[in-house]
């Protein structure tokens, strides 16, 4: 059995790339893997991972280049390593580039190999600052974000592109069978609220919509860490929703533990930032609109299982709004090719399968 170390950079908010994790780490073959994960902090995530009986450790992880943590990250890298020498680890997953360096300073000292999952784009300078050469291996989860990783000069033979994936057995289609066009119509978006995820294009999506079909309301489900940034950008949004007269169109659902329900509950997903969403809600029987971006392309099946538009084109997805509010034969069409894709393509299973076909390329199994 090969006893494996994963970073986590799980801080209070379970989002996507937790839940990759999870499923993960829980359906490993255990007859060949042993999953050791290390968090952060004590939260439901750390609860979620004992339940699911992986083996879990708290530790402090600093963040690698402040200044502040220059004595820290110091005394956390003694403390993985010891960790990592009385389990006798194997092999190191950083489950975020965020956390390459310490797992780099880990294969240093006890010359075990490291593999790095890449959730987002990486620019040129962050290729460099999460030290992504030294990695054996990359995972990234789109072909897009495997470009900037290659254009650094990593060779394209240590990325692995591996999208991912959703419990099937969760999200699972409502028993909704057909609907017309005059029913209320529920379109979301879903994830923490910073610029990055786009809320402010929501709304002005929202606006367009709500001209010409006022059957349509909006959910934007999710929230925003606590720093001054982000509490900032959110304010930006509700003030845009006074300022379009929107109250009684757009509700902000908060953070939702619940994500399978949370998806029933919707008609369609919009997702300007791509993510393991777009998997939930195809699995759930969800047309989904994203931009090209990220993992977007390698999930949607444009014109089949959703559509995929340019990047700021709030008009052109306002337009595939109405025409899937007033066509429901096609959005009905279009949901149910979407959760057959969802079963082909994102189960668990395929995305176990391909994990660890990468860890028996790195470690000599017996």
């Amino acid at each position: 059995m090969i006893p494996i170390l994963y970073l986590s950079h799980y801080r209070s908010i379970i989002g996507g790339g937790e839940r990759q994790l999870l499923y993960l780490t829980a359906n490993l073959n255990k007859t060949k893997f042993q999953p050791i994960v290390v968090c952060p902090h004590e939260g439901p995530y750390v609860h979620q991972l004992r339940r699911a009986d992986v083996s879990t450790s708290v530790m402090k992880l600093p963040p690698w280049r402040r200044t502040i943590s220059l004595l820290t990250r110091h005394l956390t890298v003694i403390r993985l390593t010891d960790l990592a020498k009385k389990h006798n680890i194997q092999l190191i997953h950083s489950a975020d580039s965020w956390l390459n360096p310490y797992a780099n300073r880990i294969k240093r000292r006890l010359d075990i190999p490291v593999v790095s999952h890449v959730p987002n784009l990486l620019t040129p300078k962050q290729v460099d600052k999460y030290e992504c050469e030294f990695m054996d291996r990359l995972i990234s989860i789109s072909e897009q974000g495997k470009k900037p990783l290659v254009n650094a000069g990593i060779s394209s033979q240590k990325i692995e592109v591996v999208t991912n994936c959703v419990d099937l057995s969760m999200f699972k289609p409502d028993s909704i069978q057909s609907r017309s066009d005059s029913d209320l119509f529920v379109v979301g978006i879903v994830g923490r609220i910073e610029p990055f995820k786009r809320q402010k294009s929501f709304i002005e999506i929202a606006r367009q919509v709500n001209q010409q079909c006022k059957n349509v309301r909006f959910h934007i489900i999710g929230s925003s860490p606590d720093t001054n940034r982000h509490r900032i950008y959110e304010n930006e949004v509700r003030r845009s929703i006074l300022d379009y007269k929107l109250q009684d169109v757009v509700y902000f659902m908060g953070h939702r533990n619940d994500m399978p329900k949370a998806m029933t509950e919707l008609d369609l997903l919009v997702t300007l930032s791509a993510g393991s969403v777009i998997a939930e809600a195809m699995a759930c029987g969800k047309p989904v609109i994203g931009t090209s971006i990220g993992s977007t392309a390698d999930m949607i099946v444009d014109g089949e299982t959703g559509f995929i538009l340019p990047e700021d084109a709030i008009e052109l997805i306002s337009e595939k709004i109405v025409h899937l509010v007033r066509n429901p034969d096609n959005y009905m069409q279009i949901g149910n090719t979407a959760r057959k894709h969802a079963e082909r393509n994102f189960s668990i299973e395929k995305y176990v399968q391909r994990i660890q076909a990468i860890y028996e390329t790195l470690v000599l199994m017996d």
